[in-house]
Formats: structure tokens, sequence, C-alpha cells
């Protein structure tokens, strides 16, 4: 399905607990008791929101690198990013609002060392342009709840079911924070590192990225049904 405000889902934009809300109600109409949830970037945080206020609608959790809460990291050995996260937003905004919506993605994506582009357009043809058509959901709507999101060991306690960490071992300084978040909040999880990818390899290498990803769930599953959230 398309989230709020993306493809061809109307509706305003919310929060992550609207979103994780959405999801529940998608597995109502499903009649689907329980799933197993597969979140990448902005799609893991909803997920990880999802898990600890439904914990009884997950089977397995498989998280792809979260972006940390601005609480946790601020709290960490990574407390810096914020240093390069909040004027990456700001550059975001300015641009956009500026007419330029190429150009806030690139403000976004390029001090991490990302092509956003490269990425979009290995996901197939058009979604450069649906990108840049979503852009207000993501800019007007959701780029607030990624700054203002709180969540941490406190948050987390409650969800009980198994969880895989993926991360992709490149240069990107977001990436050993999103590994050290997800091990504090699951020291049990499993983790798995994808040599020469990066935050993108969903859509690049798409095969490398769901193998370990299939394994996991294939161990975990029993009658569930598996929803797979985008950024």
């Amino acid at each position: 399905y398309h989230r709020r405000g993306y493809g061809v889902s109307g509706g305003p934009t919310g929060g992550f607990d609207m979103q994780a809300v959405d999801i529940v109600a998608l597995l109502d109409h499903l009649e689907v008791d329980r799933a197993h949830l597969v979140g990448h970037s902005e799609g893991a945080m909803i997920a990880l929101v999802l898990a600890a206020s439904y914990p009884d609608r997950v089977r397995s959790l498989a998280l792809l690198e979260p972006l940390p809460s601005s609480s946790w990291l601020a709290a960490s050995d990574f407390a810096d990013l914020l240093g390069i996260l909040g004027p990456a937003f700001e550059a975001m905004v300015g641009r956009y609002q500026a007419g330029d919506v190429a150009g806030a993605y690139d403000s976004l994506f390029e001090p991490t060392g990302l092509d956003w582009r490269a990425a979009a357009e290995a996901a197939g043809r058009g979604v450069v342009d649906q990108g840049i058509k979503d852009a207000a959901t993501f800019v007007e709507g959701e780029a607030s709840a990624l700054v203002e999101w709180n969540y941490g060991v406190e948050q987390a306690t409650t969800i009980d079911s198994p969880v895989l960490s993926w991360g992709a071992a490149s240069e990107n300084p977001i990436n050993p924070a999103a590994r050290a978040f997800l091990y504090e909040l699951f020291p049990q999880r499993e983790e798995v590192i994808l040599e020469g990818g990066d935050h993108f390899s969903v859509t690049t290498d798409p095969a490398a990225v769901a193998e370990p990803i299939a394994e996991f769930v294939s161990r975990h599953t029993a009658a569930a049904a598996l929803i797979c959230l985008d950024p």
C-alpha cells in the first residue's frame, strides 16, 4: 500500500502514531492477526512505533537502518550527528520553499554521501518524478516527525518479537549510530551487515538485501502476513 500522501493515497499526513494506526487498520481489513514487519529508514521507525503500541500484532521485526531518535542521539556517543542532520534538514526546507524540490533532496542526502537519484532510478521508471510530486508530504508533513521523534529503551520494552537489525558497511556516519541504537533497544537482536552496500541498497541491490531478511522471516513464520514499509 502507499502511505498517506504518497503515490495514489490521499489523506492528511501525520506522525508515526497515525501511520501505525493505518497499518493496524490494513491488517484488520486483510483479517491478519499478526504480521512480520520489514521497515526501511523512516519505515523502520514507523515499524518500531507500531511494535511498541501493538505488540500483539507483530510476529517479527526486520529493521533496516532507522534514524535514531534525536533524544537518543543527544545522550549517546553519536551526538555530533545532530550537527549534520539539523543543518541538512534546514537546507532541505530552504531549497524546497525556494521551489527547488530536487535540490531539497540533494541537501538532505549529500552530507551523508547518498545518491537519491540513482536509488530512485533503480526502483523503477517514474520513481524520480513521483518523488518530486510527493515532496510536499515529506517536507511539509513528515520531516518534523523525524526530527521530533522520541524513542528509546522505555518505548521498546513492550516489544517481545524477534528482531533483525540490517545495516550497510559504508562510510555514512549514520550507519554505526543506527546499529548502536538498535543494539541498545534490543540486545538480543540478530544482525546482518551488507558489505559494499549503502542505505539505498534496498533499490540498487535488492536481492542482497532481501536474502537474509527472507531467511529470518522464514524461521519465524507461523501463519503470519508480511508487511513491508518503505521510507
